[in-house]
């Protein structure tokens, strides 16, 4: 057997490759270096050779150094971050307790120069409970002299108050209400005794107890002869309507109290030289 072909070049003969034509004509150059093995082999034939002497130790180690250097770079850069987050909270502190000794500083003024004042602090709290006094002594209290000058205003005319009874609460003591149903509650009972040169209209009177402030009910008693005329009894009922509340302030004051201060007297009760209790009314 004849191995003569073994001597021939596998890309053609040096003589068709140098000629412009070639023995085909189909290449005009160096023929492609053909690449023979599967798509992961990076074996070349024909190709220029190449020898690669590095070991792949040096190239892995290689590919360490730069991990390590990236790692180093991150770790630098964190350290960065927690030095300038340390430096900015240690400011912040600073401008902190700055801010709170200034306004130790200034409290401690306010309450040396609020020392100076300490008498009118003393007379303000003085007034205080001066007025929480008066209006806890003024909660059952009641405009007598004006509810009388009233009361003799429903009367008609020669009717006059000979004898005037009140029972009403205290400050310290409410007053006792009633047991019997449909009765309005009561904070004073008012039992007077009128006389009249005729005989009186019981109903009449009645009808005009009702116009008086804080008018609960009306109970008439007995009628009695006298040389002079008439007497009768009459027993009525008060409700918290007909308090003077004086020293309560104007926003708390009830509006259907407003008129138990009759004409002729002051707010605290005096009557003027005009009032008179005895004057009969229409």
């Amino acid at each position: 057997m004849s191995l003569a072909f073994l001597t021939k070049p596998i890309g053609g003969s040096k003589k068709d490759s140098e000629q412009p034509g070639g023995p085909k004509g189909s290449r005009s150059q160096k023929a492609d270096p053909i690449r023979r093995g599967g798509p992961g082999s990076s074996a070349t034939v024909g190709g220029t050779p190449r020898v690669d002497l590095m070991p792949p130790e040096i190239r892995l180690r290689r590919s360490q150094l730069r991990t390590r250097r990236s790692l180093r770079l991150a770790l630098f850069g964190v350290f960065v971050v927690v030095v300038v987050a340390c430096a900015g909270t240690w400011a912040f502190n600073g401008l902190a307790q700055t801010a709170l000794m200034e306004t130790k500083a200034q409290q401690q003024a306010l309450v040396t120069e609020q020392a100076k004042y300490s008498d009118v602090t003393i007379v303000k709290d003085s007034i205080k409970l001066i007025q929480a006094g008066q209006i806890v002594g003024d909660s059952s209290e009641i405009d007598w002299q004006g509810y009388l000058t009233k009361l003799q205003g429903t009367l008609p005319e020669g009717v006059t108050l000979t004898t005037v009874t009140v029972d009403s609460a205290t400050p310290l003591k409410s007053y006792a209400q009633t047991t019997t149903p449909l009765q309005g509650g009561r904070i004073a009972t008012l039992q007077f005794t009128a006389a009249s040169a005729t005989l009186p209209s019981i109903p009449l009177w009645l009808n005009g107890l009702r116009t008086l402030p804080g008018f609960v009910d009306a109970t008439p008693g007995s009628v009695n002869l006298t040389d002079a005329g008439y007497t009768a009894d009459v027993s009525m009922h008060i409700n918290a309507d007909a308090l003077a509340n004086r020293f309560l302030p104007t926003s708390d004051k009830n509006p259907s109290t407003t008129g138990t201060t009759a004409p002729g007297t002051d707010p605290t009760g005096a009557a003027t030289p005009s009032a008179s209790p005895t004057t009969g009314g229409n």
